[in-house]
């Protein structure tokens, strides 16, 4: 079944697009949510008014991404103290709220879903690498220093 994206949806595309997707899919979730529309010729010619301004609005949203993009950058990385044992292994782990509670102690205001674990959580002490992602084509790492509070 054929759609038309109205936002952008992570692994399917940007918001205007037409997209092919499975018939339950698009009825079940994209429709009633509304985040697609059917793309038939009446919705097709009507989309192509409304195409410049969400090309404006995405234009916009890219640029505050790239700004925001740009204070993780200047961060580099941040320091989260935690109880360890025996061989470096922390008690519990450390979590996105973890990380978001540091960046916003820092000043920079982030959403927990921009930010992404690549190796999961953290166990360990040491230093890892956290990705920031606010936008689907920006993507910046920082690193996370893990340190001993004993």
């Amino acid at each position: 079944m054929e759609v038309i994206l109205l936002c952008q949806i992570r692994k399917l595309g940007s918001s205007g697009s037409i997209i092919n997707v499975k018939s339950g899919y698009a009825r079940n979730f994209l429709i009633p949510k509304g985040k697609a529309i059917l793309a038939n010729k009446k919705n097709v010619e009507s989309f192509e008014a409304q195409r410049i301004e969400l090309e404006k609005e995405n234009t916009s949203k890219l640029l505050i991404a790239q700004t925001r993009a740009e204070k993780i950058k200047n961060i580099k990385s941040i320091t989260i103290f935690s109880k360890v044992g025996k061989e470096g292994k922390i008690f519990g782990s450390v979590g996105i709220r973890n990380i978001l509670k540091e960046m916003i102690s820092l000043g920079v205001k982030i959403n927990k879903k921009e930010i992404r674990l690549p190796n999961g959580l953290l166990r360990k002490v040491g230093e890892h690498q956290v990705i920031f992602q606010p936008h689907n084509e920006i993507q910046v790492s920082f690193i996370v220093n893990i340190i001993s509070k004993n």
